[in-house]
């Protein structure tokens, strides 16, 4: 597939890790919009889309490691089962922050997730992250400080507690892909969208949606959710979880746009000029010279 790709098209290492890390990012960005079209409660959307999820998902794992399907679940039992559960919860509390304050609020706090997927990589691989990513990292969040200052919505604690416990699920989610770059990423979109239906199973109400709430979580469980997990998933075997993590931004500033085109939610001046400091951070960041961040081999567990 990737022969039939454009020549500027990067077919591997750190680029395509970029480049991968970029495509999730901004599909993820969608799910604002579908979380506001579905109009209920977080555990249901979240609930349903992974109902959508799960056998799409299981299908591609099956059909890409035919016999192998068994051998990777028995070798990755336990890392696929922890990804599972921090991918779970991460959309949950992703999903239900959305519904309880401003996008703008929401994905502005997602955007710190360098923060937590460096220090977690820092402590659990070991793994270097550059002066150069670190100043990035440090100019994404003043960025995104600026987008949200003034526009932090009094009683939203609720749904901004969320969103950091999101972030802090995706930041150990990015450290265990990083440490197991072998591990199937099909397998992983498939185990996060079954322990997602698991963990919102009991809290759910499918019979509160309505026809487009139906087709917003069918289109953010079957196409766009499980294809951006993936190219996050792919892009740390390329890239550090830090560098990877940097395209966070991607995603407050295209949810932002999209809140502001759909619902009218017209962001503040401020958040122009935040926009601009954040993309010029990431630009900063990834245009720099790479080091070898590839993690030391880990044995199955």
């Amino acid at each position: 597939m990737l022969k039939t790709l454009p020549s500027f098209v990067p077919r591997s290492g750190r680029q395509l890790g970029l480049l991968l890390a970029a495509i999730g990012m901004f599909l993820v960005s969608t799910d604002s919009v579908f979380i506001r079209l579905a109009d209920v409660d977080g555990a249901t959307i979240a609930f349903m889309s992974g109902l959508w999820s799960t056998p799409v998902m299981w299908v591609v794992a099956t059909r890409s490691l035919g016999r192998n399907l068994k051998t990777q679940l028995r070798d990755y039992r336990n890392p696929l089962v922890l990804t599972g559960i921090m991918g779970a919860i991460s959309t949950t509390a992703f999903v239900t922050a959305v519904t309880k304050t401003e996008i703008a609020n929401v994905v502005a706090i997602i955007g710190a997730a360098p923060i937590f997927a460096a220090v977690t990589a820092r402590i659990a691989l070991k793994e270097h992250t550059s002066r150069r990513t670190w100043l990035a990292i440090v100019g994404a969040i003043s960025g995104i400080l600026v987008i949200v200052s003034g526009s932090m919505a009094a009683g939203g604690t609720t749904g901004d507690l969320l969103a950091v416990g999101a972030i802090t699920a995706f930041g150990l989610n990015l450290t265990i892909w990083r440490r197991h770059p072998d591990m199937p990423r099909a397998l992983i979109v498939a185990m996060t969208a079954t322990c997602t239906v698991v963990l919102t199973g009991i809290l759910a109400n499918p019979l509160s949606l309505d026809r487009s709430g139906l087709l917003a979580t069918l289109a953010m469980g079957a196409v766009f959710g499980p294809t951006a997990r993936f190219c996050m998933t792919t892009a740390t075997r390329h890239a550090s979880a830090a560098e990877v993590s940097l395209f966070t931004p991607v995603e407050t500033i295209s949810a932002t746009l999209w809140a502001w085109l759909w619902f009218d939610e017209v962001p503040a001046t401020l958040t122009f000029v935040g926009g601009v400091a954040v993309l010029l951070a990431v630009a900063y960041g990834v245009t720099g010279p790479a080091r070898d961040t590839t993690p030391t081999p880990t044995t199955h567990t």
